[in-house]
């Protein structure tokens, strides 16, 4: 049988195993993505370090750079009482507030009260009771307000708020008691009658 110069000599046997999906592909071959004609390149971006300036060889390669994604807020997941709850709790310390004002502008007549029960004659006010009570109620009415502000921005952040006016309340409870404290400890009257007790 004559050789012939022309023809193709039989493929040898390939000793790797049969390819599955495409997972081997011929010795040599690469990949291209499709070019598209409309779409614009983005510039490609700059080396840092040795050799900055120079062009690239083709020996050289860039490792590609994972496309950033857009920054997307954190979702909270806040439990559906807590809305209700610190409405609520604001409502109640709006009332509080109210209360513990209105017992400061009527503290002299307290005092007058205490005065007629144990017999301590009339009551005059001291000269800095109309401030401190002032102030004392001035002090409520704005731990409410920063209380309500802190709650409604974490409510609009979707973040838990129901503690904020509990603590508000606190600190609006501590405060009553030390003016109202204060303004009793300015009386020397009612002092020395309590320390003749």
């Amino acid at each position: 049988m004559s050789e012939n110069p022309d023809s193709v000599p039989p493929p040898a046997a390939d000793p790797r195993p049969r390819p599955q999906y495409g997972e081997l592909a011929p010795e040599g071959w690469t990949w291209r993505p499709p070019q598209e004609e409309d779409r614009v390149e983005s510039a490609p971006a700059p080396i840092v370090g040795a050799g900055a300036g120079t062009p690239l060889r083709a020996e050289q390669s860039i490792a590609p750079v994972a496309p950033q994604r857009p920054h997307q807020p954190v979702r909270r997941i806040v439990p559906g009482w807590d809305r209700p709850l610190t409405i609520g709790l604001l409502a109640f310390g709006l009332l509080g507030t109210l209360y513990g004002a209105f017992s400061l502008g009527a503290l002299p007549d307290a005092m007058q009260l205490i005065y007629t029960q144990q017999g301590l004659g009339t009551y005059t006010p001291a000269a800095g009771l109309g401030p401190l009570t002032s102030v004392g109620a001035i002090a409520l009415v704005f731990v409410w307000l920063a209380a309500s502000a802190v709650s409604v921005r974490l409510l609009l952040q979707r973040r838990r708020a129901f503690y904020i006016p509990i603590i508000g309340g606190a600190v609006s409870i501590v405060a009553l008691f030390a003016f109202i404290l204060a303004a009793m400890l300015s009386d020397p009257t009612l002092i020395e009658f309590l320390s003749r007790q």
